[in-house]
């Protein structure tokens, strides 16, 4: 008989201190409550070596998988920051989640948009190993997020598995790897799963982001017409609304005008897809001024494909 009590096994490099520290003062842990990494208990005078070893051989994050009993639940995460003080790239582990009810999954959307903040900042091949680490914490707290109702967070985990940003690296409970008739989902069909969920609870970047991947094909039927569906009901549920994305408004205006300049999914008619360019140049606009700047190059599209279709619509070449 199995026993009542499920055995933990510990995550390497969390130190009892450490786990005292979330049992009594919950997350975030006493040092993020005083000051973040940046606070420590060791007084700068006998930061030494040996301190400076250990802040660089913390993990980007660490798991305690739970016993039997809860083998198919996700587990406990630690998650660190960078110790600004330290030489390298030097860490510490500053909280743990769960360590509440979390209604709605906002505290682990909140630590996931940290770690894919910072790995969208590690660009170069010698920070792979660091990038995917980072999208790996990402990934387990964004499950944590939509597990607990955070729509938003099944948007996070589609783009994440529509390119593959793990490299294969993905989370796989006891259960699973241990099921014997379990086979791994591929990615294109996972994001394809978490893009119609959040489409379809009226995400904005949901659906035009679902409606690229029924025009490629990837994880479905390629459907021209389908996409452009997406696409208006992307513009429809964002256009207007009080929290407008306009990113989401401009993306998915420049996906109409792209469908009716070439005439997929609906007719070709350059006076219609002038105006969805007006519409996504200023949706874009607003969006890189208010610091998306990496939709940059869509920004530059829409206002090139303006002046396009006055110069087809004029047929001045």
């Amino acid at each position: 008989m199995t026993s009542a009590v499920a055995v933990q096994r510990r995550a390497s490099g969390v130190s009892l201190a450490q786990r005292a520290a979330a049992a009594v003062f919950g997350a975030p842990s006493v040092r993020r409550s005083n000051g973040g990494a940046d606070a420590s208990f060791v007084p700068h005078v006998m930061r030494g070596a040996a301190w400076h070893r250990r802040r660089e051989r913390t993990a980007v994050f660490a798991v305690d998988r739970k016993g039997a009993e809860a083998s198919e639940r996700l587990p406990r995460i630690w998650v660190s920051e960078v110790v600004p003080d330290c030489v390298g790239d030097g860490r510490a582990f500053v909280a743990s989640y769960p360590s509440g009810p979390d209604r709605g999954g906002w505290r682990a959307w909140e630590l996931a948009e940290i770690y894919f903040g910072e790995a969208l900042g590690l660009t170069g091949e010698d920070q792979r190993r660091r990038r995917i680490d980072c999208y790996r914490a990402a990934e387990i707290l964004l499950l944590h997020a939509a597990q607990r109702g955070c729509v938003a967070a099944h948007c996070r985990l589609g783009i994440i598995y529509e390119g593959d940003l793990c490299e294969g690296e993905y989370w796989c409970g006891l259960l699973e790897s241990r099921a014997l008739h379990s086979a791994d989902m591929p990615c294109d069909q996972r994001a394809y799963l978490h893009f119609s969920y959040g489409a379809l609870h009226g995400h904005g970047e949901c659906c035009w982001r679902l409606g690229d991947m029924v025009a490629a094909g990837r994880g479905c039927e390629a459907s021209a017409e389908h996409a452009c569906m997406w696409y208006r009901r992307a513009f429809d549920v964002e256009s207007g609304a009080i929290d407008e994305d306009r990113a989401s408004t401009g993306n998915a205006a420049l996906r109409l005008a792209r469908a009716f300049e070439c005439g997929r999914g609906c007719v070709q008619d350059f006076r219609r897809a002038r105006t969805w360019y007006r519409l996504a140049a200023i949706s874009l606009g607003a969006a890189f001024d208010a610091g998306q700047w990496h939709f940059k190059r869509e920004r530059l599209e829409a206002r090139r494909g303006v002046a396009r279709m006055a110069q087809e619509i004029a047929g001045c070449y």
